[in-house]
């Protein structure tokens, strides 16, 4: 994160689910020189493949039934700033089209618009899954992924850094007490042993859920 702060390099942070993808996102953008400006997100496992092309790129009034007026793409609400692609494995082709278009021209053209603009954004991005076997699979773009993981960041799973949990534990044991109004001093060792001995399928959001 350290490293990879400073530059303009894309980053794709590669982890399961709950492992804190976004967290390190975040940490990168903090420590960047583009700090003080937006860090937006699109979570393609969760938005339709049409409201996700309307949300990266924007329309223009018109542009088909419902756009009853202009609105914005997170690619240029984003300019001069961060915006995260979740859950990349779950595009589908013509997303990944979408994407790889703006990687290769830097050009934006809001949907029915005739005007292409030209946004300044850092692109990062996170997958739950290994891209180069859904490359493999003919399920992700080769070309793609090439863009995307200009620097990528692997972030292991919770049962493999065990020694971390102790650290997380308190860590979020502050943030748990300010939040919730409590003196809580410490954790019982009883206690540390049985969170050192799970597995945590759900990673560091479970552990902050227990």
């Amino acid at each position: 994160i350290e490293l990879v702060a400073p530059k303009e390099s894309r980053v794709l942070i590669a982890g399961e689910k709950g492992t804190g993808k976004e967290l390190v996102a975040r940490a990168i953008h903090e420590n960047s020189r583009r700090k003080q400006s937006p860090f937006l997100k699109v979570n393609f496992g969760v938005t339709p493949e049409e409201m996700a092309e309307e949300e990266l790129l924007g329309y223009v009034k018109g542009a088909f039934p419902y756009a009853v007026a202009d609105k914005k793409g997170k690619l240029l609400l984003a300019d001069g700033g961060v915006l995260l692609l979740e859950s990349v494995e779950r595009m589908t082709p013509k997303l990944q089209a979408t994407v790889l278009r703006y990687l290769e021209e830097r050009r934006v053209e809001p949907l029915g618009s005739p005007e292409a603009f030209e946004p300044g954004v850092r692109l990062m991005a996170t997958t739950t899954v290994d891209l180069s076997e859904e490359v493999v699979k003919g399920r992700f773009r080769e070309d793609l992924l090439l863009l995307l993981g200009v620097v990528t960041i692997p972030i292991p799973p919770l049962r493999e850094r065990k020694e971390d949990i102790p650290l997380l534990a308190y860590y979020i044991l502050e943030k748990l007490k300010k939040r919730m109004g409590k003196a809580v001093k410490a954790i019982a060792p009883e206690a540390l042993d049985l969170l050192s001995g799970y597995p945590f399928p759900g990673n560091v959001r479970e552990l902050e859920n227990i």
